[in-house]
Parts: structure tokens; sequence; C-alpha cells
């Protein structure tokens, strides 16, 4: 699926506004912390050991050499300085390696509402072990593999040295992105093959990583700004419709469609939920696919051929032309029973503590995007006033 570059790159501006939240700002300042204290006593016992030397020079060279300590401290200072700022972020990056499990976990939780699935036993936990550390030796094997061909290909004026950058960009993109997916236990092979389903995504964000890595003092926060930015991609573009719920998104059901809209882009994804592609996403249905699903809707399930129709018009450009068959076709009609609450909360795309004025704004945001004169349908609207409706009663 080819998708915009500049879409990775928000994400990591993303991680980076979200390292700066209440909750998340002790996995930056820990580290940190951490570093600075490690450097500090590095610093004074590196002064130290450099006085005592110079003190014995002093006592072995003649006097009139006493001038030599004004030239070698300023030389040991900007040695030192060279040193902090090669090492710093290197350092940084080790120290902060063991919370950014635990930071994609918060993140995911902070942009989901909801936390990782528990229950996690110390035999499941250790059954893991072997296929954890396989799964890691692949990752570098893949590395050091893929490498060798781009340093080849670094002989090549300017275009090896752009593919290099590209090899970089995925393998930093690969090694963000890891966190959030290795907390749902994805392993090795399928986290490429999310990644390679939206490639331009993928190198846009490790494109960024590398770039930003470059750049003093901004690289220190460079890793958790990564995983942070990393962990919201996951959620929002790799994860998986289902998974995903905000108070900016709606979800809608049919019998075989599930849809969820986006209230701040107004994109819509969403879900197969019968057929032969039950389970996967609308984005990874090819369109030919959909349409035939789309004619086997008109027949018997309007709701959903409805549901489909839209996503077609609005994410894939292809204009449904009517159709009559669908439109006027009679057929049985279960007891008509009021929407439940929860339902009416998912598709407005609120919580359930949500207020009137948080029901009305929602129904107002979302009724503009999805009425039938701005390219939604009929039965999105109506499901739109319905839980309106229910949620105000």
């Amino acid at each position: 699926m080819a998708t915009n570059p500049l879409l990775g790159a928000g994400y990591l501006l993303q991680g980076m506004r979200l390292i700066t939240r209440p909750g998340l700002r002790r996995f930056v300042a820990v580290p940190l912390a951490i570093n600075v204290l490690i450097f500090s006593a590095a610093i004074a016992l590196g002064v130290r050991l450099f006085g005592n030397v110079l003190a014995t020079l002093d006592a072995r060279l003649p006097s009139w050499l006493g001038w030599l300590d004004w030239v070698l401290w300023p030389l040991f200072a900007l040695v030192l300085l060279v040193v902090i700022f090669n090492l710093f972020a290197l350092v940084a990056n080790l120290i902060a390696s063991p919370f950014n499990g635990l930071l994609a976990e918060k993140v995911e939780r902070m942009l989901t509402g909801r936390p990782l699935d528990e229950g996690a036993t110390l035999a499941g936990v250790m059954s893991e072990i072997v296929p954890t550390l396989v799964d890691e030796i692949r990752k570098l094997l893949y590395a050091v593999v893929l490498a060798i061909p781009f340093l080849l290909l670094l002989f090549v004026p300017v275009v090896g040295q752009i593919l290099w950058f590209l090899y970089i960009a995925w393998v930093l993109a690969v090694q963000y992105s890891d966190y959030p997916m290795g907390n749902h236990g994805l392993k090795f092979r399928e986290m490429r093959r999310r990644l390679g389903r939206q490639r331009g995504m993928s190198l846009g964000f490790g494109a960024s990583a590398a770039m930003l890595s470059m750049v003093p003092l901004v690289n220190f926060i460079l890793m958790p700004s990564a995983v942070a930015g990393a962990t919201a991609m996951w959620v929002r573009e790799l994860k998986g419709a289902t998974n995903y719920q905000s108070p900016t998104r709606s979800r809608v059901a049919t019998r075989c469609v599930l849809l969820e809209i986006d209230h701040l882009s107004g994109r819509i994804g969403g879900e197969v939920l019968a057929g032969p592609h039950a389970g996967q996403s609308l984005d990874q249905v090819p369109t030919d696919d959909l349409v035939e699903m789309l004619e086997t809707c008109y027949a018997g399930d309007p709701e959903s051929a409805e549901a489909l129709e839209v996503y077609l018009d609005r994410e894939r450009g292809r204009k449904t032309a009517e159709a009559p068959h669908r439109r006027h076709a009679e057929t049985p009609h279960a007891p008509i029973e009021q929407m439940p609450s929860d339902e009416a909360r998912a598709i407005l795309g609120i919580g359930p503590d949500a207020g009137p004025q948080e029901v009305r704004s929602a129904h107002r945001r979302l009724i503009q995007r999805l009425h039938p004169d701005r390219g939604g349908s009929d039965y999105l609207a109506s499901k739109i006033n319905e839980a309106k409706q229910v949620l105000l009663d």
C-alpha cells in the first residue's frame, strides 16, 4: 500500500509532543537523570585523574615548564567535550532501553484508553524466552545481511548514499516499532510485513529519526520520542481497525462491515466481518474484491452495501452507480429495538461520562462529514441521528 512519507514524519513529531505529557515525562527524565549522574561522576573522576597526572608531571619537569598546565587543561576540556558529545546520546539510549517497552505500553494506553491484554503467567513468559531470543537473532542477522548490498552500493556516487540512507531509515523504523509491536507478541516477520504494507510511511518515520539523530541536544530525547511516535503509528495505522478507540474515532457496525471514522482527518477505515475476507482490514482488501462483496450485499444486506459504498467512494475514489434493486428491495425486518447506549457512544466516539453538550458536538461534527449531501450515506446519517437521540432521551 502506498503511503505518504510525511505521515511517518508526522508521527515522530507527535511522539516528541507525547513525551511532554504528564505520566510520560518520567520516561525521559529518569534515563536522562541517570545519564547525567553517570557522566558527572565520570567527569569528576576524569578531572581528578588528570589533575593527578599534571601534578606528577609538575614534580618531574623543570619549573620553567609550568606554563604547560595552561595549555593542557584547555586541551583536556576540549577532548572531554568531544567525548561527551559523542557518547552522551549513545549511553542515554542504552540506559533508556529497559524503559521503552513500558513507555510504549503507557503511550498506547493514553491513546486508546485501554490497557494492554493482561493475564500472562510465569510459565507463558518462560515458554517465550527461546522464541524471543531466536527472534532477536533474526533481527540482527536481517540488519547485517541487508546492509551488505547497500554497503557495496556506497561506491556508486549519489545513488549509493541515498540507498544507504534509506536502509538506515528502514532499520530505524523496524527498531522503534519493535517496542509497541513486541508488547503484543508480534514476531519479527509479522513486524516487517505490517511495516512493508505501508513502506512509504515507515521510511518517512525512519528517515526523520535518522536526521534528528544528527541534531545536537535533540538526539538526547530521540529514543523516547521515536518510541512514542512508533506507538502512535502502530495504534492508528498498523494495529488494525478493531483495536483502536478514542474520543476522536467512531465505530459503525453492520452485518458484514465495521466502519471506523476518524473525526480529525475524516478518514474512514474498518474491517470485514463476514465472507472470504473476514478479519481483514478494509484497507487490505483489493478494490475489485470489495466491489464483488458490494454486489453480494445488494441482494440481502442493504446496510452493509451502503457502508461499503461510502468506503469505496471516500477512500478508493470509486463512485457507485444507483442500484434500484438494493434500494427498493423488500427484505424481512426484525422487530425494531432501541440502539444500546454503548453502541450509540461508539458511533459518536464519546466516553461513558460524556454530557449532553459533548453528545451534540460529536453529532454535529459527524453529521457534517457523513451527511448524504457531502459524500456520506442515508444509513450512516440515520445511525448518527439515532445515537444522538438515544443518548439525549
